[in-house]
């Protein structure tokens, strides 16, 4: 009997969550001469399903862990199922949190201050805000450059031609982390993670690490953050200097005047290996509470080298049915001043050159 009690205590002391949510839109997108328009998912939040729990340690330690995957709700499909949105497991008491494995970066959590529409959808800051395209062949390929252009079928592998995109593969997730969230102490937090990369055992040994961090402050209507981000670029399997680096630095506020917040962020990339070439991004935001309706709109800047690259505006609203479910619409622009190939949604950039970009979604959200 004493021991079937103690089993009882302690599934009593632990818990276990199943949550996620869908999010599907109809979706019309025109980038220069591409077209799309038809069935499309995440508009203002990423479908997912996951499982979470914790277990009391007692003392104030606790365990918990965070498995969750990303779905296609449109088709049906899960990618087979797999948890590369987050897995994690840690341990949390008055120190503040430690994670390890798979999991968010706090300098990308900065965004969701900026930005209204955060990172989803065709209004998301992060169609001009992240990554750049080369408009010249680089002699440096590296690790960063993440899609080609079909010239560079014809180029070096030694080089990148034109039309090749550069993204920070941590701009989001990072793999093989470890990470350490504080408590608050009168609304100031710092978040610190490091990643290991892939785990290399060539020379190139530090390529695809990365090490983030984040200062942060709220308190009643104001909320203000500074992420920095650095990732390690070289090429693993060869012998080659893992001396690139890609370099993030993002700041961010808000203040909440009741009828209204306003936000504003200044994000700055630069590459190392592209002739120490810097994108500056500039997010104007807005949202505003009329009941159940909130109302959005952003306006986002890039300059690559002080040229302008790309200009957004975006207009949306939310309709929230219930805590769980809404129904939104968002409309968005977008400019290439400079031929860098942006684009808002899901037809992707035909040429490099004055580009035009716009999209409207409806669409509906549930969350369980």
């Amino acid at each position: 009997m004493a021991a079937v009690a103690a089993t009882g205590a302690a599934f009593a002391q632990s818990t276990v969550t199943l949550f996620g949510g869908a999010d599907l839109n109809y979706r019309s997108v025109t980038s220069g001469a591409n077209k799309f328009s038809g069935m499309a998912q995440d508009g203002i939040y990423s479908s997912r399903f996951g499982v979470m729990g914790t277990e009391d340690l007692g003392g104030g330690l606790k365990a918990g862990f965070h498995f969750e995957g990303g779905m296609a709700p449109d088709v049906g499909t899960s990618t087979g199922f797999n948890f590369t949105r987050k897995s994690t497991i840690g341990l949390s008491g008055g120190f503040g949190e430690v994670r390890f494995g798979r999991d968010y970066t706090p300098m990308f959590t900065v965004a969701g201050i900026a930005d209204p529409f955060g990172t989803n959808g065709v209004g998301s800051s992060y169609n001009v805000a992240n990554g750049v395209t080369s408009d010249g062949v680089i002699a440096a390929a590296g690790s960063f450059a993440t899609a080609q252009a079909a010239a560079a079928a014809t180029t070096p592998a030694s080089t990148v031609a034109a039309g090749a995109v550069y993204a920070d593969p941590n701009a989001v997730r990072a793999n093989n982390s470890i990470a350490y969230y504080s408590p608050s102490f009168s609304g100031f937090t710092v978040s610190g993670m490091y990643s290991f990369g892939g785990e290399n055992t060539n020379v190139a040994k530090k390529a695809g690490t990365m090490s983030s961090i984040k200062l942060a402050y709220a308190n009643g209507p104001v909320s203000v953050a500074f992420g920095n981000q650095i990732t390690k670029g070289g090429v693993a399997t060869t012998s080659a200097a893992d001396t690139e680096k890609w370099t993030t630095n993002f700041l961010a506020g808000a203040y909440d005047l009741g009828v209204a917040k306003l936000s504003l962020g200044y994000k700055t990339d630069k590459l190392s290996f592209a002739d120490d070439a810097s994108v500056k991004s500039m997010i104007y935001g807005v949202a505003a509470p009329m009941g159940a309706v909130t109302l959005k709109a952003s306006y986002v800047t890039a300059k690559a080298d002080g040229d302008k690259m790309a200009n957004q505006f975006a207009l949306g609203a939310v309709y929230d049915l219930s805590k769980r479910t809404s129904a939104y619409a968002t409309y968005s622009t977008l400019k290439n001043e400079e031929g860098s190939g942006k684009s808002v949604g899901s037809a992707a950039a035909s040429d490099f050159t004055g580009l035009r970009s716009k999209g409207f979604e409806i669409g509906v959200k549930h969350t369980f």
